[in-house]
């Protein structure tokens, strides 16, 4: 599969979003097709994979997508560009948020298991900054 660069990371020209493993688009797949999914995409050329922290917290619990995640790319996760995204919740607009955002990462991380994400970032803009 040709590559595209997002600054200095080398991604696969087609990324695989995966909130539709947790919620979104009908019926949830079982853990197991959503995993083989992953892995499938991999072998397709496919070396960017789309998660968040909120993704399944509808269905399931949050965090639930990320751990799908986590544990189908475990066998090549230094192959691929993972990012994930975190959201405030309304009871942390008055804590730090440095200090949010660490614990939001570490919490995302774990579930990853991984050290390390390719991008970071806010998933939406809450009520807190406007």
């Amino acid at each position: 599969m040709e590559t595209r660069k997002l600054s200095d990371l080398e991604v696969s020209e087609i990324g695989m979003g995966c909130m539709g493993l947790s919620h979104g688009y009908g019926k949830v797949p079982d853990r197991q097709y959503s995993i083989e999914a992953i892995r499938k995409a991999y072998d397709a050329g496919c070396t960017f994979f789309d998660t968040a922290e909120v993704y399944g917290k509808e269905v399931f619990y949050p965090g639930h997508n990320e751990e799908i995640v986590g544990e189908a790319l475990e066998p090549f996760r230094d192959k691929v560009v993972l990012p994930t995204k975190f959201h405030f919740r309304p009871d942390e607009e008055k804590k730090n948020l440095y200090r949010v955002i660490k614990d939001h990462l570490d919490a995302s991380l774990k579930r990853l298991r991984t050290d390390y994400v390719g991008l970071y970032y806010l998933h939406r803009v809450t009520s807190l900054f406007l």
